[in-house]
């Protein structure tokens, strides 16, 4: 993780902490732990804002998840019938029920076992701890530099989905703990409300396999010369109205 940290420092530099995040189905992997926010009614995406701003650390079971669809998402209840058949949805984000049950259910959810989800940030992990994912928010420019990361290896393509809704949750969370792929996303509206995400921000979601994979293609890429902050090209004598420009008959020293 320390490779990784560095490396991400060195070549993007995101404006906040890598959040590390465990999905715990064994209550003795947290039994001890000094953990800043407990007990506190929170969203997923508040979680993270806690670990990636403040470098706090953050736990919430199935009494403490706030946001139904996000607690849903991360696996420590089960999906609630209003949900699933897009009553929760039916007339913000799609016009009739069948649309928005068909749009909820593709969104990613990790099967029901989850105990709670611990969130902390990548820089001050907890001993013995290897966190299941990360999530980095990041601009547009420092995603497209993730993605180039991630096929710096192999090639190919990277396919982004997105539902316009859960964005961390149920994409930068769920999907990478189900498929084992990193990912980017939008944050949705309540990331953006209730979690202080700014409008020029995007989620990615890295396994913890993918760490070291990451670091690598990011450094050889930033190598090869593909830098952040991009580099304009700032062009010599550029066109300024004439009486702008030095002349001869300017005053040399």
């Amino acid at each position: 993780m320390e490779h990784f940290l560095a490396t991400v420092k060195d070549t993007v530099n995101p404006a906040t902490q890598p959040v590390g995040v465990n999905l715990v189905r064994d209550a003795s992997l947290v039994e001890g732990l000094k953990i800043k926010m407990r007990g506190k009614r929170l969203a997923i995406c508040q979680q993270i804002a806690y670990s990636r701003m403040y470098s706090w650390s953050t736990w919430t079971d199935a009494e403490t998840g706030h946001c139904a669809i996000g607690t849903a998402c991360t696996g420590m209840i089960r999906p609630p019938l209003r949900i699933i058949d897009g009553s929760v949805n039916t007339g913000v984000y799609q016009e009739t029920q069948q649309a928005a049950a068909a749009m909820q259910q593709l969104m990613p959810r990790v099967e029901p076992g989850v105990i709670g989800v611990l969130t902390y940030p990548l820089i001050r992990p907890f001993k013995e701890i290897t966190p299941d994912l990360v999530v980095l928010y990041v601009n547009s420019a420092q995603a497209m530099r993730f993605v180039q990361a991630f096929l710096y290896h192999h090639g190919g393509e990277f396919v982004m989905k997105t539902s316009g809704d859960a964005g961390v949750c149920s994409r930068a969370v769920a999907q990478v703990a189900l498929t084992g792929e990193p990912t980017v996303e939008i944050p949705c509206m309540g990331d953006r409300r209730f979690a202080m995400t700014q409008d020029h921000e995007m989620i990615v979601g890295i396994p913890y396999a993918w760490l070291e994979r990451t670091a690598e293609g990011l450094a050889a890429t930033h190598k090869a010369g593909i830098r952040y902050p991009i580099p304009f090209q700032i062009p010599s004598e550029c066109e300024l109205p004439p009486e702008h420009i030095t002349s001869e008959n300017d005053t040399r020293l």
